[in-house]
């Protein structure tokens, strides 16, 4: 007795994935323009703005990225 190979085809949710995609997409866009507006403003302060909240010129990235990263 043979067997044939069983054909199985999982449903593929196209509507949910393009959701998440554009949803991403969206959340994407949100953290660089955050991240953008961090760096700017933090670049307008003095060196001596920054040292008082703790910050140098070499933090800025840092800390935008995260501010970012956590939208």
């Amino acid at each position: 007795m043979q067997f044939a190979p069983s054909l199985h085809i999982e449903a593929v949710d196209i509507v949910g994935r393009f959701s998440r995609m554009v949803e991403n997409w969206v959340l994407n866009r949100k953290r660089e323009a955050s991240f953008a507006k961090t760096v700017k403003e933090l670049n307008k302060l003095t060196n001596r703005e920054l040292a008082d909240i703790g910050l140098n010129r070499g933090d800025i990235e840092d800390v935008a990225r995260k501010g970012a990263l956590a939208l």
